[in-house]
């Protein structure tokens, strides 16, 4: 069997352990053959790129697009929805209705948009109202026509 002696052996030994000592000496190299950009330092290289007067007219056209009505926080309030039986009248449109079938298109209709469970939980018990007295006026308009034949 072919080996090493003793004295090649402690040689080699020896040979690695300078070579490491070398190598923790020198500054560590980055494992990325690239150098690594933090994201802020990527944005500010991007904006210095891009002309000033480009910057200036997309900031310009942004500012003249935005104003105060349309800015969230400055939003107001939507008026309340009226109980008054003369709105909701209004609302309803019956004039035209001469059939049991067009009192019941109607209900649904308004109850599609003021139903108390499709509308916003503040606005709950004002929409219980305007239902109770949308339907008590069905009811009336419809018992006419049909009492009309």
């Amino acid at each position: 069997m072919n080996g090493f002696t003793t004295s090649e052996f402690t040689s080699l030994l020896d040979e690695l352990l300078a070579r490491s000592e070398r190598q923790e000496e020198a500054p560590a190299r980055p494992s990325v053959p690239f150098g690594f950009v933090t994201p802020d330092a990527a944005v500010e290289e991007l904006w210095k790129s891009v002309p000033s007067d480009f910057v200036a007219k997309v900031y310009g056209e942004a500012s003249e697009r935005e104003t105060v009505e349309t800015t969230p926080s400055m939003e107001m309030p939507e008026p309340l929805p009226s109980t008054n039986p003369e709105d909701i009248a209004a609302e309803l449109r019956m004039a035209n209705a001469r059939w049991p079938k067009d009192f019941d298109r109607i209900r649904r209709e308004f109850a599609l948009v003021n139903h108390p469970d499709k509308v916003l939980p503040h606005l709950r018990d004002r929409a219980v109202v305007r239902m109770q007295i949308a339907n008590m006026m069905i009811d009336r308009e419809k018992r006419k026509a049909i009492a009309r034949g």
